[in-house]
């Protein structure tokens, strides 16, 4: 039965003069520190107190398979959940859990009303809920009940959060990401074959094309990784000054063009030059010539079995291939990080799109709509500030073994995670023995990872070393220097895609993809990108300019 507005707002205001007049919170019985909330001014509502009386609270998740689950613990009864209880006498259950597309479950349950009362959703879905009246304006709950960590989040992308508003309301908390550190890649080398060529670290396009001669020529094969969806391409293509996107929604960002206007990167001019140069490549067999039969899985297996030394890919290369690669090759076979550098002598740049994974609304007929930040509280305090007030041990039941996407409509994430992470991670590495790792709260598994591949090379402990610990080779000290110097080029399409790339922006770069890898491939010259780029327009691509331009230009 739906709850009105004024009814449900009455409620909202009994349950916050009630919880103004608590004391702070009690230690959590799972904690073996503390376990004690931040007080509150005198006056001001407590947002740690708990409730008197149980409130429930439904939620939605996803099935995730890289959770190991401690013994006895589920989807329904695990760290996450316990801990809302003990804490704040919430009850949180699972309305349902699905194995795969929670888009399509989630527009089932709008179509038919039957919401939980907390969710997570995509942009076009938030629009809709909003649109429908189904979702709580949060305006005066967040300035309430929400945290000073939670809230600084929010400033420090206000742009993202400007896009959880309708007139000026709130009426969604902006998940945001794990931080655009994330989205810098690299090109990851073979560290022994590297060290035998006794070549200087690439400084430009054409000494990783002089690497790749020498691999070649040393171990036979090709020189560059490359798979069907073009990702090496992709990655490389800042070289050029072109700004293509790897793993993304779209192929390209939309940015500034000559004119003053927004364009799509992905059919600029730049782009015509990395295909003349990738070309070549590829009829000198420095490119995979296998690629277009080949997705991710099969060009991985390629660095896997040792054909091929230069893999431009993302910042987790560790995790995956490089786990195998260990595990198969030998600590010798590492890659290290390099960052990519200039074809033109210009300064290369990072295409950066909208970071932010979706928005957590609260259903209409949720009955404590405060409830929902207290929740949210909870997770930005365990990720960022229980690092010294709690135990690492009992932090770890809630960060280790992929048990952060447990609350998946009930997390938050600080937009700088990452990047602190690495500083703090790296640093504690550079102190060597006698660190205090209690300092390092949730980040202390990243680091006894990173030491436990320099002492012991274990092969599962690669990831976090070659993201972390690798020192000048480690992704994240390539990605630090590219932010910290400010070369990053952010997508203009801050926020929701307009209706014709809603529907069509996966034909419209398939256009691009085909296209491009004729060229690549030698079925087509390179002025064919011409053509390529009037198609894409006819198809779609003008259209789609127009309502950028409408939606976000000057």
């Amino acid at each position: 039965m739906k709850i009105r507005k004024a009814i449900a707002l009455t409620l909202a205001a009994a349950m916050a003069c009630s919880l103004a007049a608590c004391g702070s919170a009690p230690a959590s019985s799972a904690a073996p520190a503390s376990g004690s909330s931040p007080a509150q001014p005198a006056g001001e509502i407590d947002i740690w107190a708990p409730y008197d009386e149980p409130v429930q609270i439904t939620t939605a998740l996803v099935e995730n398979a890289g959770i190991q689950w401690h013994d006895g613990d589920t989807y329904d009864d695990n760290p996450w959940y316990r801990e809302y209880k003990e804490r704040f006498n919430i009850e949180v259950t699972n309305d349902w859990v699905v194995s795969s597309d929670y888009t399509t479950k989630l527009n089932l349950a709008i179509a038919d009303g039957s919401l939980p009362d907390v969710f997570f959703c995509k942009a076009d879905q938030f629009q809709q809920l909003y649109e429908a009246g189904l979702i709580w304006d949060l305006t005066e709950v967040y300035e309430q009940y929400a945290s000073d960590t939670l809230k600084s989040y929010m400033e420090q992308e206000a742009d993202t959060f400007e896009t959880a508003k309708r007139d000026g309301r709130i009426y969604a908390i902006p998940q945001l990401s794990y931080g655009v550190i994330d989205q810098i890649n690299q090109i990851w080398i073979r560290h022994d074959w590297m060290e035998a060529t006794g070549l200087e670290d690439p400084k430009s396009i054409g000494d990783v094309e002089a690497v790749a001669r020498a691999f070649m020529k040393e171990h036979g094969g090709y020189g560059i990784t490359e798979d069907k969806d073009l990702t090496s391409f992709k990655i490389l293509s800042p070289a050029w000054g072109a700004y293509l996107v790897a793993g993304g929604s779209y192929t390209g960002i939309w940015m500034e063009t000559a004119d003053g206007s927004l364009g799509y990167s992905a059919v600029q001019p730049e782009v015509k030059n990395a295909l003349a140069a990738y070309a070549e490549w590829y009829k000198d067999g420095i490119i995979n010539p296998e690629f277009t039969s080949q997705d991710m899985t099969q060009m991985s297996q390629e660095v896997v079995s040792g054909t091929v030394g230069i893999n431009p890919f993302y910042q987790w290369w560790g995790d995956d291939p490089g786990v195998a690669v260990i595990g198969n090759l030998g600590t010798d076979a590492i890659f290290d990080a390099h960052e990519i550098p200039s074809a033109t002598g210009a300064e290369v740049k990072f295409p950066i799109t909208f970071p932010n994974y979706g928005y957590i609304v609260v259903s209409k007929d949720c009955e404590h709509p405060e409830a929902a930040l207290k929740l949210l509280n909870l997770f930005a305090y365990l990720s960022d500030d229980a690092a010294g007030k709690e135990d690492p041990e009992w932090l770890n039941n809630f960060f280790d073994k992929a048990y952060p996407v447990i609350p998946y409509g009930l997390r938050v994430f600080n937009p700088n995670t990452d990047y602190d992470q690495y500083v703090q991670v790296s640093g504690a590495l550079e102190q060597g023995e006698g660190v205090d790792v209690t300092a390092l709260g949730k980040n202390s598994a990243k680091y006894y990872n990173c030491v436990d591949y320099l002492k012991n090379g274990t092969p599962a402990s690669v990831a976090d070393y070659c993201q972390q610990g690798n020192g000048e080779y480690a992704a994240y000290y390539v990605s630090k220097n590219v932010l910290d110097s400010g070369r990053i080029i952010k997508d203009a399409m801050w926020g929701a895609p307009p209706p014709t790339l809603s529907t069509m922006g996966t034909t419209l770069d398939d256009i691009l993809i085909e296209g491009f890898t004729q060229i690549i491939v030698g079925q087509k010259p390179v002025d064919y990108f011409d053509t390529v780029v009037g198609s894409w327009k006819a198809a779609g691509g003008d259209q789609a300019t127009q309502e950028i331009n409408e939606m976000y230009g000057k």
